[in-house]
């Protein structure tokens, strides 16, 4: 994997920080261990709640650094860099190998479906609500509907960027259509313009800078930043919430075995939050022996989850 790691793979969490909200305000934790990724997450989390120990692992470098960059972004009040009202695709909300893809998804939309203004006005909050329908019409019956999806999200043009790493458990051809499934359920929700995951793939920045709670503050976000992956937390026991992004989507079998047995070590009570992309492998056989499933949690989120990224929100509570 070292060679993916050569640079920032994710220059944003495309997560949801209110699925991990609602874990917090039931649990009320002291400490929290989260993966790194672009940051967001664990930016917003340290402005909701200033006072919670939250610790911060990525085996990539890179994003450690990236979110460094983002707090000094923040102390200076430098929104062009973070992306709020600046398209730029070098700043540091678009600058990830993975963010490539969906700038490649905006650019092939704006070529094959809808062109920039049609776009902008989409999203423009002076835009009638039927006005807005019948953009979302016109691009949902639109003969190329498919085609920018095809050209970004097959199995070529991943693999190019995270080799088999991240597709173990979706079956080969199958992101194209996962993809589009989503986005194009995103777009035809209820305020659809208001979501800043779409604004970010096709209008490439936040229309403001209060779309997430980090991106509106002063930069104070303390953060104990660790490179490594689970096992280098050696006090792993000391953590009440656990947030794993969606690491097991790149992990073997035996892998996700052996993190179940380190996360034994968590106390009775303590909570572990997985997101699954494309993957339907139900993970809670392999940590049953310690841990039990919120089911009503998953079924929640697969309807109130606004990154239009993932298919399982799973939360398991050690007995």
């Amino acid at each position: 994997m070292s060679s993916i790691f050569s640079s920032v793979l994710f220059a944003v969490n495309r997560e949801d920080h209110l699925v991990e909200c609602q874990v917090i305000e039931q649990h009320k934790p002291e400490r929290m261990l989260a993966i790194g990724s672009g940051g967001c997450i664990a930016l917003t989390l340290k402005t909701i709640y200033p006072d919670l120990h939250l610790t911060v692992f990525d085996i990539n470098p890179y994003q450690l650094s990236h979110i460094n960059k983002k707090i000094k972004a923040l102390r200076n009040s430098n929104y062009d860099a973070l992306n709020i009202s600046n398209k730029n695709d070098s700043c540091l909300n678009q600058s990830g190998k993975f963010d490539k893809m969906f700038q490649d998804l905006r650019k092939s939309f704006i070529n094959n479906i809808s062109g920039e203004y049609e776009l902008n006005k989409f999203f423009d909050v002076e835009t009638t609500s039927n006005q807005r329908r019948i953009i979302q019409t016109n691009w949902l019956n639109h003969d190329n509907i498919y085609k920018p999806f095809e050209d970004v999200f097959n199995d070529i043009s991943i693999t190019k960027i995270f080799s088999d790493k991240a597709t173990k458990h979706g079956d080969p051809g199958s992101y194209i259509n996962y993809m589009k499934k989503k986005i194009i359920e995103g777009i035809l929700r209820t305020d659809s313009h208001l979501n800043p995951f779409l604004q970010h793939i096709f209008l490439g920045y936040y229309k403001s800078e209060f779309v997430f709670p980090y991106l509106s503050s002063n930069g104070n976000q303390v953060l104990e930043l660790i490179e490594g992956d689970i096992f280098t937390i050696k006090n792993i026991s000391s953590y009440n919430i656990v947030s794993l992004s969606n690491i097991f989507d790149w992990s073997e079998t035996e892998s996700v075995k052996e993190h179940a047995e380190y996360l034994s070590q968590l106390k009775k009570g303590s909570a572990i939050i997985l997101r699954q992309l494309n993957n339907h492998k139900d993970w809670i056989n392999i940590f049953s022996k310690y841990f039990v499933e919120e089911n009503s949690f998953d079924l929640y989120w697969q309807i109130h989850d606004r990154s239009l990224f993932y298919d399982h929100f799973k939360l398991f509570i050690r007995k």
